[in-house]
């Protein structure tokens, strides 16, 4: 599978641009606010990619980061969004802003993508409601973030408690004995 094209960038049209990989020149479709960010036409650029291929015919997606590239195959598999209303929602909103519109439940906001209206947009807060939370980075904010991390692992708790208790109560302002103790405040149900 495609994960990250690197070539020459040949030719830029809003929402499509073209890259010369070795002797191949590939199409790319993009968001149409990405095109503008990108180098000018002849310089070298590298993007995350996703391969879909619908009806037997693939078409390859290219995205600013590997965040929207997730993003982006999160609703792509909702039943009713697809690539291509994918691809809309992510020109309109950055990774984290979908996801605090879907935990805002601003179907305003969402209605303003083409392609939804607003029982789309309803319906895809109850669909995105907590998935989005999983496409955050995986990278520790902060030494302390990361020891805390590794000590609850030690005391038994599994990866994903661990960092759900975590962001949960952590600041930045915290030490390590005030992060724990904060953590392990959060498993305790009184």
């Amino acid at each position: 599978m495609l994960s990250e094209i690197t070539g020459r960038l040949r030719r830029k049209l809003p929402g499509r641009i073209w890259v010369e990989a070795g002797p191949v020149v590939l199409e790319v479709t993009v968001p149409f606010t990405l095109v503008e960010t990108l180098p000018p036409v002849g310089e070298v650029v590298r993007l995350p990619v996703c391969l879909w291929i619908q009806e037997g015919t693939p078409e390859l997606f290219g995205f600013a980061d590997e965040t929207s590239r997730e993003t982006f195959r999160l609703l792509a598999s909702l039943s009713g969004v697809g690539p291509r209303l994918a691809l809309n929602l992510l020109a309109f909103f950055r990774p984290e802003e979908l996801e605090e519109a879907v935990q805002r439940e601003d179907i305003q906001a969402l209605s303003r993508v083409p392609g939804i209206g607003p029982r789309r947009a309803e319906r895809l807060c109850v669909e995105l409601r907590g998935k989005l939370a999983l496409q955050k980075k995986k990278t520790a904010p902060s030494p302390v973030y990361e020891e805390a991390l590794l000590a609850l692992k030690n005391l038994g708790f599994s990866a994903r408690e661990a960092e759900e208790a975590l962001a949960a109560v952590f600041t930045g302002e915290e030490n390590l004995d005030e992060l724990l103790r904060k953590a392990l405040k959060h498993f305790s149900p009184g």
